[in-house]
């Protein structure tokens, strides 16, 4: 038993990072990015590592031959996941002291006493000596015989007597009496070696000692810390393998992995994470709010996935995951997905860790070779190929000013003809059914000729076989809290196509809506209970500080019929940009449902508008809660003024986003701020994307797959 897995302290954990590395202003509201910007201790240290691991091409394979520039590229991979790591460590246990001795002797004893030994036991042994010894002079001067009784209920009497003994005896050859007061100017090498040289303490211990009692910035790991770093599994990205490693030979690897300002705080919290969560037998995956970060347990949804006969699906131009989410909810397995953007697919990988790594590919979809998609997916028949094309180029968000709209040409786009190339997917991979979502927009004529969406489906009827359909889709009406219209192009091998998905809310702009439809489900019922925030406030990870909204009756129609809420201890991408004092005012006048022009002619308040009246009549709005709220776009990466809360002056945030794009809670999106909004805004509603793989696996069901 390690002296580290003292008492645990029960005072609830602090709202704040206690890593021992808080983002700075500018990083405050990333989750899991490169790091910006680094403390000058920590930039010589990651120097010296990256001169390290191209030294050492066998503990660390995947560097070997690169130069220091990619070297240096994976180690801050490597960095931003440790310390996102101990971020969330920190918010789930506080970073507690766990009951080690500030004075260095009595670690040393502390520590002689707890090996091998149940944490009460020792403590108890630990209170004797203390007791019977007012100093540990005395101790040494005492009757063998009479200590060995002492520390006799602990087990291992005299072996630990003999420690005892031989230990304090140095220290008193050394220094003249039992005390380590003049180590305290030593160079931490020196230290070490000190302590290493003294009676069954090896260098676990010695770090021990030396980061309780004399704050060194030193990583001891100890048996807890050393199994959930192995299950973690961090510095992938240079090879780095855990698996088999004894403690002794993981306190070698990793005792100069961990960034310096982090390793107190990741010990401590690992160690609790590890006796609580993360335990040698029977781990709590399920609870664990690291569980998509570790390779242990991505490695075993991996394979239960590969062992499952569930219909499979390939996803092109996956982004954050929206589809993939939604067919995964309705019992799908996703084979492979692809994009091109990689701060996305960091989303996606984070958040789907039942898709192996490498079937996550970050790459431009026309470089792919004639039968690569095949073989990287591994099957000979898919079921399903699903994408969404970026949208920009058909959707008139994406030129907004009538300067851009007249030189804007959709024809010259080149956006505009990626679907081709995933029409072109579906020519190779047969799949059983296709579905390609995209705005209205692609469904506009092009100067007399066919939209882009009639042109794809002319290819798969002629070129595969297929028979097609349009459906227009609101996302509302199919319990979504947002008006989002969408086409999606579905397409089967055979004579009959899915059912069309079944609608069951109200939603403008949807056919076929039942007489009998629910109301819409609104903006309020969405984010209600999230905690309030105000302008330039929030982390990308806190704690709940509110209470949950299982209880409340506006919870029951959307939260928790469509399993958006969870039981997670923390709150994720729940952040505020900064908004100039202008825009806080006006925000604070307009009216839920009120955009600029109705506030102007209102109020005559043109010296608040910093954007002209006659172009951008609605760059100004505040959403109404009682309603579903409007489309969420990409353009929230550059401001939110047409999205601003429905009764707390500030623009919404990119949680209040994703519940609005029916994300569930324990959806994380990575990069900036910005590259989290454009996540969003591109991504395909799961809730949505469910109600369509629900019709989809019928109809594979109906056909005897599956």
């Amino acid at each position: 038993m390690s002296p580290t897995s003292g008492l645990v302290s029960k005072a609830p954990p602090p709202a704040a990072d206690t890593s021992g590395w808080p983002p700075d202003n500018a990083e405050r509201r990333d989750f899991y990015h490169r790091t910006r910007t680094f403390p000058a201790s920590v930039r010589l240290w990651r120097a010296a590592i990256v001169k390290r691991v191209l030294a050492e091409p066998e503990r660390y394979p995947l560097v070997a031959g690169e130069t220091s520039q990619q070297a240096r590229s994976r180690v801050d991979e490597g960095i931003s996941f440790i310390r996102e790591v101990a971020r969330i460590l920190s918010l789930l246990y506080g970073t507690p002291r766990l009951g080690n001795k500030e004075d260095p002797v009595d670690e040393l004893v502390y520590i002689i006493l707890a090996r091998k030994t149940r944490e009460g036991a020792y403590q108890d042994t630990y209170k004797k000596l203390k007791h019977a010894f007012p100093s540990w002079d005395r101790l040494l001067s005492a009757p063998r015989r009479r200590v060995e009784k002492l520390v006799y209920s602990g087990g291992l009497a005299a072996k630990k007597t003999d420690s005892l003994f031989g230990a304090l005896g140095r220290l008193k050859e050394t220094f003249g009496t039992c005390t380590l007061g003049p180590a305290s100017d030593w160079s931490d090498a020196e230290l070490s070696q000190f302590l290493c040289s003294l009676p069954e303490i090896e260098k676990k211990s010695a770090h021990c000692i030396m980061m309780y009692s004399f704050d060194r910035e030193v990583f001891p790991v100890d048996t807890h810390v050393g199994r959930v770093l192995t299950r973690l599994g961090p510095y992938r990205e240079l090879g780095l393998d855990l698996e088999g490693l004894d403690h002794k030979q993981l306190q070698r690897v990793l005792a100069d992995l961990v960034p310096p300002n982090l390793r107190y705080s990741l010990h401590v919290n690992l160690l609790a994470h590890g006796r609580e969560v993360c335990t040698a037998q029977r781990p709590k995956c399920e609870q664990c709010e690291l569980r998509n970060f570790c390779a242990t347990y991505r490695r075993k949804v991996v394979s239960d996935a590969r062992a499952s006969d569930a219909p499979t699906v390939v996803d092109l131009f996956c982004g954050a995951g929206g589809l993939s989410e939604g067919f995964g909810r309705a019992g799908f397995q996703v084979l492979l997905a692809l994009d091109s953007d990689p701060r996305a697919l960091r989303t996606y990988r984070l958040n789907h860790p039942a898709v192996p790594d490498d079937r996550v590919l970050c790459r431009e979809i026309q470089t792919l070779e004639p039968g690569e998609l095949k073989k990287l997916s591994g099957r000979r028949t898919i079921d399903v190929l699903v994408g969404a094309p970026p949208c920009q180029g058909f959707s008139p968000a994406g030129f907004r000013s009538k300067k851009t709209l007249l030189r804007y040409s959709m024809a010259t786009d080149d956006r505009n003809y990626l679907f081709e190339y995933m029409v072109g997917a579906a020519l190779e991979l047969k799949p059983r059914l296709f579905l390609m979502e995209n705005v209205p927009g692609m469904k506009s004529p092009q100067r007399g000729r066919k939209s882009f969406l009639e042109r794809a489906e002319a290819i798969l009827v002629s070129k595969g076989g297929y028979q097609t359909a349009i459906w227009k889709l609101n996302a509302a009406a199919f319990g979504v809290p947002q008006e989002r219209l969408r086409y999606f192009l579905v397409a089967a091998r055979g004579r009959s196509l899915p059912a069309f998905p079944e609608v069951d809310y109200q939603a403008s702009q949807q056919d076929e809506v039942p007489l009998d439809a629910l109301p819409p489900v609104s903006l309020d019922e969405a984010i209600f209970d999230l905690p309030e925030r105000h302008a330039d406030s929030g982390a990308a990870v806190a704690r709940w500080t509110s209470d949950r909204a299982t209880t409340d009756k506006r919870s029951r129609r959307y939260l928790s019929k469509f399993r958006i809420l969870d039981k997670a201890a923390l709150l994720y991408n729940h952040t505020v940009r900064y908004h100039n004092p202008l825009d806080l005012q006006l925000y604070g006048l307009l009216r839920q449902g009120e955009d600029g022009a109705l506030f102007l002619e209102r109020l005559q308040r043109t010296d608040l508008m910093r954007y002209r009246s006659d172009v951008f009549d609605d760059k100004y709005a505040r959403l109404t809660g009682r309603n579903p709220c409007k489309t969420i776009v990409a353009h929230l990466a550059k401001d939110g003024n047409g999205y601003v809360h429905p009764t707390q002056p500030r623009s919404i945030t990119v949680r209040e986003g994703a519940r609005v794009q029916s994300f569930h809670d324990r959806y994380m999106f990575c990069g900036a701020p910005s590259d989290q909004w454009r996540q969003l805004g591109n991504a395909v509603p799961p809730v949505l994307a469910e109600a369509v793989a629900r019709t989809f696996k019928r109809f594979l069901e109906s056909r005897g797959v599956r």
